[in-house]
């Protein structure tokens, strides 16, 4: 009998424990909360009489906090972290029951939003898209021009065409309250840009931002130049406050700070395809890449071991350890430059269309940013004939504007006829027009001596006494008619005008120095600012591509922002420009040979699946930023914009201005800026232009710094 009876209690308390129940509803098992947590639980123990005596919770197995009774409500301050908690429920009749309830307690982050205009001054009529990133929010909403729009809460993008100017706000709501940024978008009457009457485009040789312009900001300030003509303080995105931070190493381990050059000639790098994604990350081309920007002196080192070991680059290269990458240039030098970057207007997003050298870079800006799946030179590299590719040297012709390229140098890199060697090339202007089939109708080689096709001539109309080729002077015309037209007032809606390669291009390692480039630029631009053309022209400065000096601002969409100072405020990212041209991606040619569309070798980027330009073609990574200027009797004072753009940009204000705003050669030139932000038309700051110093020289400076064996730090 008394064995049943025990029996039967054992059994009892089994049952109790069995249909005894905890019940939690706050916090869920598995969630990520804050502090205080709060705790809201019930219990029952159905086969106890007498009901449930009390609840508690313990937290990582220590009893933090008890209740009596059937229910418990209360919050817990808990330090960020993870834990295991339990809520545990005692019954009247000794049992007793348990739920686990695993929770990370984190700190709540304040709501972030900010909100860019990809064109923040648009004329009427014309659309701007705004782009909203948000984090750590529950609703985003973005409000202007009457309208509200709601979007996800890690943001979006929108496109407006206000009727005037307005002032969009994002809102962002979280935890710890709601924050808003702004973006005005200007609008300025359709009529404005019509001051413009001739666009003028220049495009030296081989310089990142950083090694031309990364001290820009401290030059500015301290002459005061950093304030703009409405108050507002325009920083530059540049090394000023980076020189104690910034390093590469070479492949010895060896490593190179950013340093001031002291020599205005060094040895020649490069940025070719592979060099360029080399650069950003030094051994991996993938589309998870990681974006280092360390690559620059790797390059530089290789690139000259290599040519010192082949003899297939000019010269003998003194810098072997690639060091000449870190380098960079200041006022010192650069004076003719700072002063007037300083004046008009810079862009510190200015990048060029191509991850390579200088050939593709020009190409793609005269077609709107294609190659048709080059990344080689496609003369001198692949062999291949002329490519027939849109211009907008064609665009022009079919809407009847006026065009004109003056040419520096000719091909043989000679000034003049009797400097010259021979053979017909020697003496044929160097323009890349020269690389697409529609230039044939105004410049082509004549050997035989034929008669030239109307609309050109024999060359001797250019000074060519051996009548070598044929032209048209009314498109393609020496360096001396540009002072011509300027002189005459009949400078073409549209010039281009080319580097003097090998002369006065500013590329390194070619022997010349930096201050004969800054020199002829200053010649150009300052007749005319002396010129009656003046008072309705703007005139575009840069260079074509990075060339090998390091950047500190990655040309990858995602990311391009990545190593930007915070105080500079929100910069759009390069994503909405870099878009792909056309359908030609980068490509290996079947049989290895290159062809008009392919031409990657096997250790490109691109030649594998998992390749970034694989996968995202052009669209992967633009080249690097470059240096530019931009001049204008409109150009706003001591403007800096920080708006995503590349060459292309230009003959989108080209097409814009001249031909219709629907206009477009690629997808690439379409999704450009509309460049109206570095202008101020119904102010016109500088209908007096100012009276830039007399550029640096061997004789302004006392010595000649031309020292490539020597050029610091």
């Amino acid at each position: 009998m008394l064995k049943l009876c025990s029996l039967a209690l054992i059994l009892a308390a089994s049952t109790t424990t069995a249909f005894a129940t905890v019940t939690v509803s706050s916090p869920s098992s598995g969630t990520d909360v804050t502090s205080p947590v709060q705790y809201v639980a019930t219990a029952t123990a159905s086969t106890c009489t007498k009901g449930v005596a009390s609840m508690g919770i313990y937290v990582n197995n220590k009893l933090d906090y008890t209740a009596n009774g059937t229910s418990l409500n209360t919050s817990l301050t808990l330090s960020p972290g993870q834990y295991n908690t339990v809520v545990q429920e005692w019954d009247y009749c000794g049992g007793s029951t348990t739920a686990t309830v695993d929770i990370t307690v984190y700190t709540p982050q304040p709501a972030r939003v900010a909100i860019t205009a990809d064109s923040p001054t648009i004329a009427a009529g014309n659309s701007s898209t705004l782009t909203v990133t948000a984090a750590n929010a529950s609703q985003v909403t973005v409000s202007g021009d009457g309208n509200v729009w709601n979007l996800p809460d890690t943001g979006g993008s929108i496109t407006v065409s206000p009727a005037q100017t307005t002032t969009y706000t994002a809102e962002a709501t979280g935890t710890q309250g709601n924050i808003s940024s702004t973006a005005t978008v200007t609008v300025i009457a359709a009529s404005s840009i019509n001051a413009i009457q001739h666009v003028v485009f220049m495009l030296q040789e081989n310089h990142t931002f950083d090694n031309y312009f990364g001290m820009l900001n401290p030059y500015r300030k301290t002459n005061g130049w950093n304030i703009s003509g409405n108050g507002v303080d325009y920083e530059v995105d540049g090394i000023d406050d980076k020189l104690d931070t910034t390093s590469n190493q070479d492949d010895e381990g060896t490593t190179y700070p950013l340093f001031k050059f002291t020599s205005t000639c060094i040895d020649d790098e490069t940025s070719s395809w592979l060099e360029s994604y080399g650069d950003v990350s030094r051994w991996d081309f993938s589309t998870t890449r990681p974006i280092n920007m360390d690559g620059f002196v790797h390059t530089a080192e290789g690139y000259a071991k290599s040519c010192n070991a082949s003899g297939g680059c000019s010269g003998n290269y003194t810098d072997t350890t690639g060091q000449r990458a870190m380098g960079y240039y200041d006022q010192d030098f650069l004076n003719y430059y700072y002063f007037m970057a300083s004046m008009f207007a810079v862009s510190d997003r200015w990048f060029s269309p191509v991850s390579s050298k200088s050939v593709d870079n020009r190409i793609a800006t005269f077609t709107g940013g294609t190659t048709q799946g080059l990344v080689f030179d496609p003369g001198a590299d692949d062999h291949l004939p002329q490519l027939d590719i849109p211009t907008i040297f064609q665009e022009l012709d079919q809407a009847k504007v006026s065009w004109k390229i003056y040419y520096t140098v000719t091909q043989g890199e000679c000034l003049n006829d009797d400097e010259c060697g021979s053979g017909a090339s020697a003496r044929f202007p160097a323009t890349d027009f020269d690389y697409v089939t529609y230039s044939v109708q105004y410049l082509y080689e004549n050997p035989s001596g034929a008669p030239c096709k109307a609309p050109t001539q024999a060359s001797s109309v250019v000074g060519d006494t051996s009548n070598s080729f044929c032209v048209d002077t009314a498109h393609i015309a020496p360096l001396s008619q540009y002072y011509t037209d300027l002189a005459d007032g009949t400078l073409p809606s549209f010039a281009f005008i080319e580097a003097g390669y090998g002369n006065s291009d500013e590329h390194p390692g070619s022997g010349q120095s930096i201050l004969t480039g800054q020199a002829e630029v200053a010649k150009i631009v300052n007749s005319l600012m002396e010129s009656s053309s003046w008072k309705s022209t703007v005139f575009f400065l840069s260079w074509d591509e990075g060339g090998g000096p390091y950047d500190h601002v990655p040309p990858v969409p995602g990311h391009s922002d990545q190593n930007t100072d915070a105080s500079l405020g929100a910069i759009p990212d390069i994503s909405h420009i870099a878009v792909k041209p056309d359908s030609y991606n980068p490509c290996l040619p079947s049989g290895g040979t290159p062809t008009l569309h392919c031409d990657l070798r096997a250790a490109d980027p691109g030649a594998n699946s998992s390749d970034a330009p694989a996968v995202d073609g052009f669209a992967a990574q633009l080249g690097f930023r470059v240096p530019n200027i931009v001049i204008s009797p409109f150009t706003r004072l001591h403007y800096v914009s920080h708006v995503p753009m590349d060459h292309t940009a230009v003959m989108k204000f080209v097409e814009n201005r001249f031909i219709g705003s629907s206009t477009h050669l690629t997808a690439r030139d379409a999704a450009q800026p509309d460049l109206l932000d570095f202008f101020n038309f119904p102010g016109v700051p500088w209908s007096t232009p100012p009276t830039p110093p007399v550029p640096a020289s061997p004789s302004s400076l006392g010595y000649d710094p031309c020292t490539p064996t020597s050029f610091g730090p």
